[in-house]
């Protein structure tokens, strides 16, 4: 097996750097919080080290918050990260001897800036350009507004300081409190003096401090549309796809992840900090290994958690072979179209209300594309009543949603009663490489005829038996079929068995499972177990189209009359 770690050379290195820098971060602040230093070496006149040494623990204190704020970027890689660390260092080398030398502090600060020099090739990750631009416009508006502040304060109160100071020399010494040089003539009286110079290095701390976060922020990844990835793309869903989440992969909510090679690719979301894929990747077998191992790796860097999400058997194993992790967390259901038949006891009701539809005169056709406005209005106005009705809403990601440019793209199929209005519709999808039937967006009115849905299913399943297809897929049947002991599988059968309004995954599956299919396991896959629970917050939340998931109990798992 060829696991993750072989293909990020320079990960213990990077954390052991990571790691070391927030413990030097750590000896600066306590050094910073000591009058005397421990080790102490002569270095300056003694007339001149009270001021040497109060500039110094200044120094100290914002060397170190600046380097243990750095170490989950630099953790993660961040070579902007590593050049500001590599700086704050050796600003902390100079102050530690403005301390007194204080060696204590002065030797494991070389130790550390000897090491960040050796690693540097193994901080490749870049931040995220706007926020580096925004961290530099803090950074300048900040020191600018603290500048102003600090100038008007020595000015307007210079009874507080034991010499008065004329407006030009007030200007200077803020200039120098900002770039944490001593002062040369202002030496506080009162206790309302010493606050002053303290609150203006206070603010350029904080100024110092948010300008570093912005410049090694982790990279947020703005959705592009190019029409040669998209055809790139449609290529490989036509040469390999096979799984019924193939289609989704061509919509624009989704980001685009290449393997280098162009014979494989992935789609995901970005979900916060965890990056959500949808399914396994899709290509030649050998570059789909490589696009994973190498999407992982990306996200890594970024900071980013990972998760592949409704993975089939075959795509759960090409993950697991690179050292991920799989977890069950449902079923898809495959009605086998050329031995179905609405035959027995099973099937009574469902054959009575279909006789009794086409009795009434209700007739299922296909739209001839391209759709008309009217049409399109009416077909709207379906789902608008389905979406009003019942709690029922837009859902993205595993799921098309209702859109014009969609619905030209696919077959849609309407059921329309005797007078001619629309009464259901559902839109039928692209297979590819499967023999496996597939659709999407199955919608009503809340006042259609009983039991039109069920003549539409059974209208699809004819239509893919003649078109010489082996199944129709029924979408994913969310926690259906989970086994296992353990402590995340109890947890998930135990939300199975909960009914309530916000979802039923039971009575889905239930449903489902009358059409007599035959059931395929769907997997989770993700980076490490410490990793499990915000990789399950943010499958939640992929779906949302306005980011208002209800509940961790969700799981993700997208409990619709669909999947």
């Amino acid at each position: 097996m060829s696991g993750l770690r072989s293909t990020m050379p320079g990960t213990n290195r990077r954390r052991l750097a990571a790691i070391s820098v927030s413990i030097l971060g750590a000896l600066d602040i306590l050094l910073a919080a000591k009058r005397r230093p421990i080790v102490r070496i002569a270095l300056f006149h003694p007339g001149r080290q009270h001021v040497a040494t109060v500039t110094s623990r200044y120094v100290l204190l914002v060397c170190g918050l600046v380097l243990l704020g750095s170490l989950r970027s630099l953790w993660h890689g961040k070579r902007r990260s590593w050049q500001i660390c590599g700086a704050v260092v050796a600003l902390s080398a100079i102050a530690h001897p403005l301390r007194r030398g204080d060696l204590v502090g002065l030797a494991p600060t070389i130790a550390v800036g000897l090491g960040l020099l050796a690693s540097r090739r193994f901080f490749p990750a870049r931040g995220d350009p706007a926020y580096a631009r925004q961290g530099v416009r803090w950074l300048l508006f900040g020191s600018t507004l603290v500048f102003v502040y600090g100038t008007a304060g020595l000015w307007l109160f210079d009874n507080s300081f034991r010499e008065p100071n004329e407006l030009g020399e007030s200007a200077v010494q803020a200039l120098r409190l900002l770039f944490i040089l001593p002062s040369t003539t202002i030496d506080p009286v009162t206790h309302h003096g010493s606050w002053f110079i303290d609150s203006v290095r206070f603010m350029m701390i904080v100024v110092v401090l948010v300008s570093a976060w912005h410049l090694v922020h982790p990279v947020i990844l703005r959705a592009s549309a190019h029409r040669s990835e998209h055809d790139q793309i449609q290529r490989l869903l036509e040469q390999h796809a096979t799984t019924g989440l193939a289609y989704f992969h061509l919509l624009d909510d989704k980001l685009r992840y290449l393997a280098d090679d162009g014979r494989a690719f992935l789609t995901y979301r970005l979900v916060g900090s965890t990056a959500v894929a949808l399914g396994e990747p899709i290509g030649e077998p050998d570059s789909c290994r490589a696009v994973a191992r190498s999407f992982v790796e990306y996200c890594e860097l970024n900071g980013w958690a990972v998760a592949f999400h409704q993975v089939s058997e075959p795509g759960a194993e090409l993950l697991s072979s690179i050292g991920l992790r799989r977890l069950k967390i449902g079923e898809e259901a495959i009605v086998p179209v050329q031995t179905f038949a609405l035959e027995g006891s099973h099937f009574k009701r469902t054959r009575s209300k279909n006789r009794q539809l086409e009795r009434e005169g209700v007739t299922i056709e296909e739209l001839i594309a391209p759709i008309d406005d009217d049409t399109m209005d009416e077909l709207r106005d379906v789902s608008d009543a389905w979406l009003a009705d019942g709690g029922h809403r837009e859902r993205t990601f595993t799921l098309g949603s209702f859109d014009p440019h969609y619905l030209h793209e696919t077959t849609v199929l309407v059921a329309r009663s005797p007078g001619g209005r629309i009464e259901a519709f559902v839109n039928v999808l692209p297979s590819f490489q499967s023999r496996i039937g597939n659709f999407d967006l199955m919608r009503r009115r809340p006042d259609s005829p009983n039991g039109v849905m069920e003549l539409m299913l059974v209208h699809l399943i004819e239509r893919f038996r003649a078109e010489g297809d082996e199944g129709m897929t029924l979408g994913f049947a969310p926690l259906a079929n989970i086994e296992g002991e353990g402590i995340v599988a109890r947890t998930l059968r135990a939300i199975y068995e909960r009914e309530s309004t916000a979802f039923n995954f039971k009575g889905l599956f239930e449903f489902k499972d009358k059409w007599r299919p035959r059931w395929e396991p769907r997997y989770l896959v993700y980076r490490s177990d410490l990793q499990l629970p915000k990789v399950a917050l943010a499958v939640a939340r992929v779906g949302e189209r306005h980011d208002h998931a209800p509940a961790l109990l969700r799981l993700g798992l997208h409990a619709t009359s669909r999947r």
